[in-house]
């Protein structure tokens, strides 16, 4: 089951995002640490559902990396055709999605928010293997310590950048964890109120578009702060409205590889076209809207779920098959599988009927 609220969400993310990479909206950039929010809420349910960190590890593979390399090889081919100069290396290295661990540039700028993602996943498995995911409190207080520390480290010490670079969102991963706990729950505690108003805190006192001449971080904390404003909504089931919204679902829905598309592929498509009239500019945007829509649309049918269902039923089934062979017990797959989460979320919506009382 779908939370068609996150759906929701996750479109208007996409959509900003959009905009911004074709200069039409200026804070759009904030549309990823929006997503950076949604992960936290949805991987830490993916995580209470999962029985084993490999099967954590197996959900996240087969979600991400089927739509991550077909995006990526349509990307380098658009790419080479534009001249670019991109090399087979590259290509390699950024198959495996960990190109920027690795010191290699990404084919698309806009996969630089994957690295953040790997780290959060990386930390979330680490959590389930020592067992401590109950312990949220604890293991929460140390991603926010870090991005305290973040603050004071120096971005001339390339290592130093580099770190703070991926502790400077770890806020947001935080608040979409305590906002499913709320959710979760309908009853909220003093602690949410005081960890979310840390993490709003931590995250606006980075300046996340420095590069930009029309940067003004008063915008910034403005916009992040309504972010969480309309999280809270989402829990106490506010946002409901916003399943009326058939087109915006469907860009939630297509919005992974809707994401991966649509800056390089986009803006090879739009230099065919250098006129600078306004008028022409939107419509070749919507041009491209459209065709980097239909693309996703296709992917997210016949890769992100088929394909992406398929390897994730194998993988189980390898599996159980060497956990069977390791104990001399055959383990028999399910007939049929539920995404990741699926079942948590049915369970979950259950609760959502009552109001948030605070205690």
């Amino acid at each position: 089951m779908r939370i068609k609220e996150l759906d929701a969400l996750r479109g208007l993310a996409a959509i900003a995002v959009f905009l911004f990479h074709f200069q039409l909206l200026g804070y759009g950039y904030l549309g990823v640490h929006l997503f950076f929010m949604i992960s936290g809420f949805v991987i830490f349910l993916t995580a209470k559902s999962v029985k084993t960190p490999f099967e954590f590890v197996i959900a996240r593979f087969s979600r991400l990396y089927p739509t991550y390399w077909v995006c990526v090889l349509l990307t380098f081919l658009v790419v080479l055709l534009d001249g670019k100069g991109v090399t087979l290396e590259q290509l390699f290295y950024n198959l495996t999605m960990f190109q920027m661990f690795l010191g290699q540039e990404n084919i698309d700028g806009a996969y630089w928010s994957l690295a953040e993602e790997l780290v959060f996943y990386g930390i979330v498995f680490g959590v389930l293997v020592v067992g401590a995911l109950r312990n949220v409190r604890l293991w929460t207080s140390f991603m926010l310590l870090a991005a305290v520390g973040g603050l004071f480290l120096n971005r001339e010490v390339e290592m130093q950048k580099n770190l703070q670079d991926v502790v400077k969102y770890f806020g947001l991963f935080v608040a979409g964890i305590l906002f499913y706990q709320v959710y979760d729950t309908p009853k909220l505690k003093l602690e949410h109120v005081i960890g979310l108003l840390l993490c709003l805190i931590i995250s606006t006192q980075y300046p996340y578009g420095w590069y930009l001449d029309y940067h003004n971080h008063t915008y910034e904390v403005l916009i992040l702060s309504t972010f969480f404003a309309v999280f809270s909504l989402l829990v106490v089931g506010k946002l409901a409205f916003l399943s009326k919204y058939k087109w915006l679902l469907f860009v939630g829905e297509v919005s992974y590889p809707f994401y991966l598309l649509h800056e390089e592929i986009g803006l090879a498509f739009r230099r065919l076209f250098p006129s600078e009239d306004i008028l022409v500019h939107w419509v070749l945007v919507g041009v491209i809207f459209a065709g980097i829509a239909l693309a996703s649309s296709l992917i997210n049918k016949y890769i992100e779920k088929e394909a992406s269902r398929s390897l994730k039923n194998y993988l189980k089934s390898w599996s159980n098959r060497k956990q069977g062979a390791a104990s001399g017990v055959p383990i028999t797959p399910p007939a049929t599988e539920r995404t990741a989460g699926e079942k948590a979320a049915a369970n979950v919506s259950q609760t959502q009927a009552g109001k948030v009382t605070v205690s």
